[in-house]
């Protein structure tokens, strides 16, 4: 699976982060972030296309939930609890959660289709997105960064490990078989 992803990221770059923000934003910026640690693009690429693609997805969402209002929203019955706990943060919060929806994990879809339907202006709401998506992709970004240089590390100590664990199995192994031999032809 690892070799896939990778193969996306060197085939697709830049477009596939875009694409998988539309989709699962953190994870495409951190498989973005790690393929700059690579070498395989720029780290300015990554945050570019993370930027480009997640208000491109926000948008369409409100934009949905604007043109089909709140009767689209009563028709799915398993986002209710996800629409009253927004509802309730819009409440008491209103602008910080229009910045920081992308925070708020199961909430990042139904957010910006339930802002469209209740006729916040499009925008404000791009105003608003547009610096929560700033915000979040610099955080996703920083935390990849500093994320892709600690497992190199951790990859790096778990080859030497395995060197040592291939040598600490053949050397006791070799124990074994002596001792068996030996025992083999004591009884013998």
């Amino acid at each position: 699976m690892i070799e896939t992803l990778q193969g996306l990221m060197s085939d697709y770059g830049a477009i596939a982060v875009a694409i998988g923000c539309l989709l699962e934003g953190e994870t495409a910026i951190l498989l973005g972030v790690f393929a700059v640690h690579r070498g395989m693009f720029p780290l300015e690429a990554v945050v570019i296309a993370a930027v480009v693609g997640t208000i491109i997805g926000d948008n369409v969402c409100f934009h949905i939930g604007r043109r089909m209002g709140r009767p689209a929203l009563d028709r799915r019955p398993g986002w209710q609890p996800k629409i009253a706990r927004v509802e309730r943060l819009l409440e008491r919060h209103g602008a910080p959660v229009m910045i920081g929806f992308r925070f708020l994990y199961g909430l990042r879809y139904v957010t910006p289709f339930l802002l469209g339907s209740l006729g916040i202006s499009p925008l404000r709401f791009f105003c608003f997105a547009t610096l929560g998506t700033l915000i979040w992709v610099g955080t996703i970004t920083f935390v990849g960064v500093h994320l892709a240089g600690a497992v190199d590390v951790a990859l790096n100590h778990i080859q030497e490990i395995e060197k040592v664990l291939v040598a600490v199995v053949l050397v006791g192994g070799a124990i074994a078989f002596g001792y068996y031999r030996m025992r083999r032809n004591t009884t013998s």
